[in-house]
């Protein structure tokens, strides 16, 4: 347990500030060859899988289950997905003791989206935690799939969550890192904009 959260971007303080997550620059090509091949790796990592099944608009998101401004890009991308947007939701386990104790308990789920859906729909604002009960002892299995997940999230060179991760119609890879704004998410999702009316993300439209 104590692997996954030292292995993480040694000496450099990943914490998801609100200067990160509110003020970055609009979606970046990531067009490096390296890029588009830890994309495919993306792709075989362990996820969470939510919204509309065989989705043209696929969408993945590094998130720790601590984390409130992940919690806040769940309820953006909520009306996306049942809109027909899925989202892959990657977990990894940094920012607090319980992290890694949530990511094993929402992994070993028998229902990974339900149990994502608790996490967030109770998400404890006041201490910034999770809402799901954390699994006391992971198994070895659930450690090694949040390590690998936090293996590639080092390979993208992003510096905290959440981050956004998608390809364009080009099939060029695109990086959004922090809450994206309210007006970016027809772009980031190829959909329609969509009414999101939950007072907590006012100021991201």
């Amino acid at each position: 347990m104590k692997a996954i959260i030292q292995s993480v971007l040694v000496g450099t303080a990943l914490l998801c500030t609100a200067a990160f997550c509110e003020d970055q620059p609009k979606p970046q090509y990531a067009s490096k060859p390296e890029y588009r091949a830890l994309f495919l790796e993306l792709e075989k990592a362990e996820v969470i899988t939510e919204g509309a099944k065989g989705a043209k608009s696929v969408l993945y998101v590094f998130f720790d289950p601590n984390c409130f401004y992940c919690n806040l890009t769940w309820k953006a991308l909520q009306p996306y997905e049942k809109a027909g947007l899925q989202v892959r939701w990657v977990p990894v386990a940094y920012q607090k003791p319980s992290s890694v104790g949530r990511a094993a308990a929402i992994m070993g789920a028998p229902d990974r989206a339900a149990a994502l859906h608790e996490n967030e729909v109770n998400y404890d604002k006041p201490h910034f935690d999770g809402g799901i009960k954390p699994m006391d002892k992971p198994q070895a299995e659930l450690t090694a799939q949040l390590q690998a997940n936090t293996d590639l999230m080092r390979k993208f060179g992003v510096p905290a969550v959440p981050v956004l991760i998608w390809k364009d119609n080009n099939g060029n890879v695109l990086i959004k890192p922090g809450v994206p704004r309210l007006s970016q998410l027809p772009g980031i999702t190829g959909l329609p904009e969509q009414e999101v009316l939950d007072p907590e993300l006012a100021n991201f439209r």
